[in-house]
């Protein structure tokens, strides 16, 4: 999941590592990480060509980086880190882009994978956009029908409001979710029709 996190932070501008590590934590109400996790996840991003950095000397501003002979998104930045040392600035490769548009295509059975498919979703088409969220309401709706037909068999109030709580949880998700299918649908462009 780390990987489909830095892709699409990236997707959105370059960045150097610890902007990156910053990003990550304010990410869908806080994307638990680790310097330790972070900066070889990168060099692995990187091995696999979905990801390349530049470094950057510490008395340059980045006011555009192009990437691929285009600029990348104008945000000015200073490139000075508090050591003096050079910095990585990290750009999304476009195989990096093919690969973050697979990750965000997989199933969504996964709740903490989800909320992350969700946050980059407008990188998707519309297709697959709504693919994704008729993806995520068949899983909850076979969650909820294997919850009805096998009820939690146990006398201890707390763990029976703990299966009542996520029963809820579902419930509230499917009307969310048929809201943002119906947002979706409504807002695809229309097929050309023969006349």
């Amino acid at each position: 999941m780390l990987d489909l996190a830095v892709l699409g932070l990236l997707k959105e501008g370059d960045l150097h590592g610890y902007e990156l590590n910053k990003r990550l934590k304010s990410l869908v109400g806080g994307y638990a990480n680790s310097y330790g996790a972070l900066y070889p996840a990168l060099a692995r991003l990187e091995r696999r060509g979905w990801v390349s950095s530049t470094a950057v000397a510490p008395d340059i501003a980045i006011d555009e980086l192009a990437v691929d002979g285009h600029a990348r998104r104008g945000r000015k930045r200073s490139s000075k880190s508090k050591s003096g040392r050079t910095r990585k600035v990290y750009q999304i490769t476009e195989a990096g882009e093919d690969h973050l548009l697979e990750l965000l295509q997989e199933d969504a059975n996964n709740e903490r994978r989800f909320r992350l498919q969700l946050a980059f979703c407008r990188f998707l088409p519309p297709d697959r956009r709504l693919a994704l969220l008729e993806l995520r309401r068949a899983h909850l709706v076979s969650l909820q029908a294997m919850t009805r037909r096998d009820p939690v068999q146990t006398t201890d109030p707390y763990v029976r409001s703990l299966f009542e709580r996520d029963q809820e949880r579902r419930e509230n998700d499917l009307v969310w979710l048929d809201r943002l299918i119906a947002d979706e649908r409504t807002n695809r462009p229309q097929e050309p029709t023969d006349r």
